[in-house]
């Protein structure tokens, strides 16, 4: 439904030519990357749960990871609690806990995001710095009492969670849960191996960045774009990423928008570029998510 109402504004024609166009072994280096990119977020997953006495095994982790994913496919974000609901079954780590976790790289990721972003506007100034200033900055303005208020909450939130137990009885049920559940968001202050755990983080996004430069070079009409086009790539994907639609379908658009706007792409093989990442890592969370689903549904079973 959603690549329909993306394609209804040219030929489906004229979107198979340029498909047929693609450099495949460049799609299966994108989708590979982002098993990687899952992988490496399995290891990171493991490291925040470390200061917290809890040690899972990665295959649980990994396949916990990319189950939830697949989920998303059908509830946005909904995915993010099945897979701490797995991975408490079969590791024997409070959900609590978990989700705690997966809010602190939510936290995390939206941190690297504005990192990408900065990256992005720095590498092309005269191109994205106008689009960056008309689409983002200029909303930040007009919305700045609304920031102010959300950073002011924001800053109270930290400060009371590094402060829970003051708030809440350790020794009462509902004290427990509580802590538990901050205790999963400030593990990011209490890392054992802060390093690892950057590194880790920076090689999730890189996965993320070969993930749109390998499509970009499997086109001729966008392989020109170099590194640069890929990180910019890689932002209009990400902001397409958090509209909660089924299955991340609002990617083909921020995509193709970006790509017409920004760099002059005919809007033909803009949506063809957007639906093909868009279709390739669907493909990809569905191959591999459903292999990973059946194992961990078998595992929390016995």
């Amino acid at each position: 439904m959603i690549v329909y109402f993306i394609q209804k504004n040219f030929t489906f024609d004229e979107f198979l030519q340029n498909i047929k166009l693609a450099k495949i072994q460049y799609v299966i280096l994108s989708v590979s990357m982002g098993v990687i990119a899952v992988f490496i977020r399995a290891l990171r997953w493991q490291l925040l749960l470390e200061p917290m006495g809890y040690k899972t095994k990665l295959g649980n982790a990994y396949h916990a990871t990319m189950s939830g994913y697949l989920v998303n496919l059908g509830i946005p974000r909904s995915g993010e609690v099945s897979r701490c609901a797995m991975l408490s079954k079969t590791d024997k780590v409070p959900l609590n806990v978990l989700v705690g976790t997966v809010l602190s790289e939510r936290i995390l990721d939206l941190v690297m995001l504005a990192l990408v972003i900065f990256g992005a506007v720095l590498l092309q100034f005269d191109l994205l710095y106008g689009y960056i200033y008309e689409n983002v900055i200029v909303k930040i303005k007009d919305n700045s009492f609304l920031l102010i208020i959300v950073s002011v909450i924001g800053v109270l939130g930290l400060i009371f969670v590094l402060n829970a137990k003051r708030f809440f009885k350790a020794d009462s049920g509902l004290g427990k849960l509580f802590l538990g559940f901050f205790d999963g968001i400030k593990s990011i202050f209490t890392l054992k191996k802060p390093i690892l755990f950057i590194a880790y983080t920076f090689g999730i996004w890189i996965c993320y960045w070969l993930m749109t430069y390998t499509i970009l070079l499997a086109f001729d009409f966008t392989e020109h774009l170099g590194v640069a086009g890929g990180l910019s790539t890689l932002v209009f994907s990400t902001l397409g990423v958090i509209i909660p639609a089924p299955a991340g379908g609002a990617t083909i658009y921020s995509i193709y928008l970006g790509l017409n706007q920004i760099y002059s792409i005919p809007i033909a093989q803009a949506k063809a570029i957007g639906i093909v990442m868009f279709s390739s890592n669907i493909i990809m969370i569905i191959l591999a998510g459903t292999i990973s689903y059946v194992i961990m549904a078998k595992r929390t079973k016995a």
